[in-house]
């Protein structure tokens, strides 16, 4: 079994595969550059997924130095609680590894942020 990849909606300007716009401060190299969240739908054996930063397809035009994320709500019940973390952050997505299952069919809502 397996959990669906996640495509990301974002919360304010995010990327698309023909545009993408960043708003830097100018303070540092490495900064915020997006926010946004992803719902998965459990399947109560695998734990991990991939966050799809576009499509799954389409790069961003770095490669992330860093993908915060946490768990924002869903319908897994917080008696048996699922935290996240990432890795193998590419320019296309990146790994979101749960620290527990999870129900079948239970949903999980993540925040995430991508770092330039």
């Amino acid at each position: 079994m397996s959990i669906p990849a996640v495509s990301a909606t974002y919360l304010s300007q995010g990327p698309t595969a023909d545009k993408q716009i960043l708003a830097f401060s100018g303070l540092s190299a490495v900064e915020l550059a997006y926010i946004g969240t992803g719902t998965a739908t459990l399947d109560g054996a695998a734990t991990s997924f991939t966050l799809n930063f576009i499509d799954g397809t389409a790069a961003l035009t770095f490669t992330p130095s860093a993908v915060a994320a946490m768990v924002v709500g869903g319908t897994q019940p917080a008696a048996s609680f699922v935290s996240v973390s990432t890795d193998t952050i590419t320019t296309t997505g990146c790994v979101v590894r749960l620290s527990a299952a999870g129900s079948n069919a239970n949903t999980l809502k993540i925040a995430f942020f991508i770092l330039k």
